[in-house]
């Protein structure tokens, strides 16, 4: 491993050595006093005559003093060298006092200190004072300056002494400088450690209060089915239903749409989509029968982890029990209105009928009557329609009766009722109507969508406005009405619900322009019963077009014709042109 460079290491720390400074002298100087004591009594040899050895030995003793006293961390890193320098100096002079012992051995200790410590400075400096004093040592006793009981000791070891002082130091230095390099690394990313878990623990609280902002309850699952985390929802909900705060999942009173049968452990949600299946809006009831009840919708998510397993189950609640009630009340509503506007229109019906029956009535009066008996025919029938657009039961969905019908002269008609309606804000209609526009629909429902489609241009039309209606059959077998009005029009917004029951755009909720919402979605009903389409196309100011295709044949009756024989068709062929018989 390549060792970092300088700049990069991290600082040496007055604590990592001079906290153990003291100790480590200790050390030292405990070893040299056993290494004394053996020496005196293996030897018996008197030591005190021996200026070397008193000053080796008062130096240790002074250093050992100064490394108790001196406040080594409130100084200078580089003056806590003089302690090992002066160790390695001290061992030196007791080794010239004593050669055969094993002070020399002993600065390996402070060579070891200054290159761990200091380093490349310490390593040199350690190194290189222990080979100093090993060296000299030896060239005095070889040129007998310093007379010794040991001046016939070979030079050797001491050589070899010092080149393994400096082996030992160029080893600990570098790996010193090694570890530095791995110490800057683990800081690093202790620190890159220490910032990402910051920013889990950030995302997290925000997570967690996003969790208790929202007005939905959110459960988080692990794979046994237990209660990782809820959220504020989640507890409010609990609390209505007088349960306690940590109840798990599994023990929720929920029950199916129908009130009644509890679900099964086996079919709550999160096993269905633990199983493949899907839950997205499905509805239940949460709440005992006896005690506080919700309708509730119910999404459920699984996480996955980073090895694509499953790792949790996310379940969200939405309490949806005054939607529910609003759509019941909406629908109890317009059945009521429904059925209160039968009894009088069964009564008119009936009266007109009688009044038709009467002997002697002039023709304009029956003409008026018959006029009017249509039209309440009309009204009993839209009543009929309302009815139905509440349920989505087969016993009330929408009939035809088709037959032959020439759709321009039906399409005249409806403008020719809705004119009075158009004059009354000065808006003109121009019908474009082609020949052979007949059609087998049923002439009733077909006239219902285009007085809606009449009725809706009039109502979003400007006054003085102009609508234009073309009726015309299509290469496709198909007739054509369009209807096109210079109206308010509708963004993209408002179309995407234009055919949804008791849909009403936003910008008109709040204008004087009346409706029920269900001109449309009827409309699409009948087009669609008659196997066709309906298409708006409209934009904000612009106005809107209406586009109806309904098939001129009835698609249930349509069947290949027969192969025609060559007979046949002679036969044919002298029908028309009897001359060329």
């Amino acid at each position: 491993m390549q060792s970092s460079p300088v700049r990069d290491r991290a600082p040496v720390s007055s604590s990592r050595f001079g906290d153990s400074v003291f100790r480590s002298q200790v050390f030292l100087a405990g070893a040299i006093g056993l290494i004394t004591c053996i020496t005196v009594v293996l030897s018996e040899r008197d030591l005190s005559d021996s200026p070397a050895f008193f000053l080796g030995i008062t130096a240790i003793l002074w250093v050992t003093i100064a490394a108790a006293v001196v406040p080594w961390l409130s100084i200078p890193q580089r003056w806590q060298m003089v302690v090992p320098l002066l160790d390695i100096a001290a061992l030196g002079l007791l080794r010239m006092a004593v050669p055969e012992t094993g002070f020399g051995v002993l600065m390996v200790f402070p060579v070891i200190w200054l290159a761990t410590s200091f380093g490349r400075l310490g390593a040199v400096a350690g190194a290189g004072l222990a080979s100093v004093m090993l060296l000299t040592q030896t060239l005095l006793l070889e040129l007998g300056v310093m007379p010794s009981p040991a001046a016939t000791t070979s030079p050797i070891p001491a050589i070899s002494l010092a080149f393994s002082q400096i082996f030992v130091a160029g080893v600990v230095y570098t790996t010193s400088r090694r570890v530095d390099s791995q110490r800057v690394l683990l800081r690093r990313q202790t620190r890159m450690l220490e910032a990402a878990l910051t920013r889990a623990r950030i995302q997290e609280t925000t997570l967690r209060e996003a969790f208790d902002a929202v007005q939905f309850a959110v459960i988080s699952l692990d794979m046994t089915g237990a209660t990782v985390t809820n959220n504020r929802a989640t507890r409010a909900l609990l609390a209505e239903l007088g349960l306690p705060d940590d109840t798990p999942w599994h023990r929720f009173p929920l029950y199916h749409a129908d009130k009644i049968t509890p679900v099964a452990p086996g079919d709550f949600p999160h096993v269905r989509v633990l199983g493949g299946e899907e839950v997205d809006g499905a509805t239940y009831w949460i709440g005992h029968r006896t005690a506080t009840r919700f309708t509730i919708d119910v999404t459920v998510r699984v996480i996955h982890d980073e090895q694509a397993g499953l790792d949790r189950v996310v379940i969200v609640l939405r309490d949806v029990s005054a939607e529910v009630r609003a759509i019941t009340d909406r629908d109890d509503l317009v059945t009521s209105m429904s059925h209160e506007l039968r009894t009088p229109l069964s009564s008119v019906l009936g009266y007109i009928d009688l009044a038709l029956e009467t002997d002697g009535l002039p023709d304009d009066a029956r003409d008026m009557l018959n006029i009017a008996l249509t039209n309440t025919e009309r009204l009993n029938s839209l009543v009929t329609d309302l009815l139905a657009a509440r349920s989505s039961s087969p016993a009330n969905a929408m009939s035809l009766s088709r037959a032959s019908c020439d759709v321009s002269r039906l399409v005249h008609e409806s403008i020719d009722a809705i004119r009075p309606m158009a004059g009354e804000r000065l808006i003109s209609i121009r019908l474009d109507v082609a020949e052979a526009a007949d059609a087998e629909v049923d002439s009733f429902r077909l006239r219902q969508v285009v007085d809606n489609l009449l009725s809706n241009a009039i109502k979003y039309n400007r006054i003085g406005g102009r609508i234009s209606v073309t009726v015309a059959p299509t290469e496709s077998d198909q007739v054509e009405i369009v209807v096109t009005d210079t109206g308010r029009g509708m963004s993209l917004e408002e179309q995407k619900g234009l055919f949804e029951r008791f849909y009403r755009a936003e910008s008109v909720r709040g204008s004087t322009v009346h409706g029920t919402g269900l001109g449309l979605s009827i409309s699409r009903e009948i087009v669609v019963l008659h196997g066709g389409t309906i298409e708006v196309d409209s934009e904000p100011g612009r106005g809107t077009q209406v586009t109806v295709c309904v098939p001129r044949h009835d698609p249930a009756r349509r069947v290949e014709a027969p192969a025609t024989s060559p007979s046949t068709t002679a036969a044919r062929a002298v029908d028309h042109h009897p001359e060329e018989s």
